[in-house]
């Protein structure tokens, strides 16, 4: 017996309903599955900004492993790269030793030296990026050490080039670390360049300059150097 067109219309109602209702938890299960699929797959670390870098270092101290990113950074400044990227690198390193400490100390003498090699390199961005990362690594007292054996180079960048960055850096690492007698001499031939720096316009260099006067003026051997040099109008003149 055929059943009426209500009836008919009601039925077809009934499972477009059906299947409207299928299809919309088949969509839902799928976004289900996206979601969760994107909250465990993690992005990839990386090391160009500090929010990165303090994730490595959380990281590390909830599930108490090294996070390995020091080591890579290092081992790739042995590789041959081009000025730009040696320079980045040792940016991320002197991040890296400031957030991951444990990893830090973990370093060696050869690392300290690699990053005093760079010193010698004929791009001045990277002379300033290993001179703040060997100013990071200065405090570990392990190293320090070590990193005293490259004073006089860093007193002759500071005296030869005159760059405001470049000065900061290199004041900011000698001010971080005991001067052995052994650079005394050395001292004395820069004593004019301190003026001229203390002379400049850059505030950050004045002081980190005034810093390390302040401190040579303990040393009776220097101090007399000191009381001897003069300011003057002019820079390129700096002691009687």
């Amino acid at each position: 017996m055929g059943r009426s067109i209500p009836e008919c219309l009601r039925e077809l109602d009934i499972r477009k309903s059906v299947v409207g209702l299928a299809t919309g938890a088949g969509a839902l299960y799928l976004l289900y599955k996206a979601v969760r699929a994107g909250i465990q797959c993690k992005p990839p670390l990386c090391t160009t900004s500090p929010i990165c870098i303090a994730r490595l270092a959380i990281e590390r101290e909830r599930h108490g492993r090294d996070s390995g990113e020091l080591r890579r950074l290092l081992n790739s400044l042995e590789c041959k790269q081009d000025a730009y990227n040696r320079s980045m690198i040792l940016h991320s390193i002197t991040r890296c030793v400031y957030l991951l400490e444990a990893e830090a100390s973990a370093c060696s003498t050869d690392d300290i030296r690699l990053l005093g090699d760079m010193l010698d390199d004929d791009n001045k961005s990277v002379k300033i990026q290993a001179l703040n990362a060997l100013k990071a690594f200065s405090g570990i007292r392990k190293f320090r050490l070590k990193i005293q054996e490259h004073t006089i180079k860093v007193l002759e960048l500071i005296s030869t080039i005159w760059d405001t960055e470049l000065h900061v850096a290199g004041l900011r690492l000698l001010n971080n670390l005991p001067l052995p007698d052994f650079v005394h001499p050395q001292l004395r031939r820069v004593m004019p360049s301190l003026m001229e720096i203390v002379q400049s316009d850059h505030i950050l260099s004045q002081v980190q300059a005034l810093r390390l006067m302040s401190y040579l003026a303990q040393k009776n051997d220097l101090l007399y150097d000191i009381l001897n040099c003069q300011v003057r109008r002019h820079l390129g003149r700096g002691c009687n």
